[in-house]
């Protein structure tokens, strides 16, 4: 499984509006305009990456920006909030 921390900039309040309404539900809102999401396959992020430049091809507005940053275990054992408490709880197990 493939964790990521997908962000995005979208001036368009419509086109974010639906850009948000998709990304829930691949994964979790952790603020505004922030999700952590976890893959089972490859696949399934690059039909989740085809979903979004479809929405942001139908918007009439430039000043798009989208990222998948890959959150792997080094990264997730050492990211915390401010006060110290870990963040990134993705699931450690897959049940099929």
């Amino acid at each position: 499984m493939k964790h990521y921390l997908i962000c995005f900039d979208i001036q368009h309040d419509k086109t974010r509006a639906r850009l948000s309404r998709l990304l829930e539900k691949y994964g979790q809102r952790v603020q505004g305009s922030v999700f952590e999401c976890s893959f089972k396959t490859h696949d399934r992020k690059v039909a989740l990456e085809i979903k979004i430049k479809r929405i942001l091809q139908q918007s009439k507005y430039e000043e798009s920006n989208v990222r998948f940053y890959n959150l792997n275990k080094e990264t997730i054992k050492h990211s915390h909030d401010i006060n110290g408490n870990q963040i990134a709880q993705l699931p450690a197990v897959v049940v099929l």
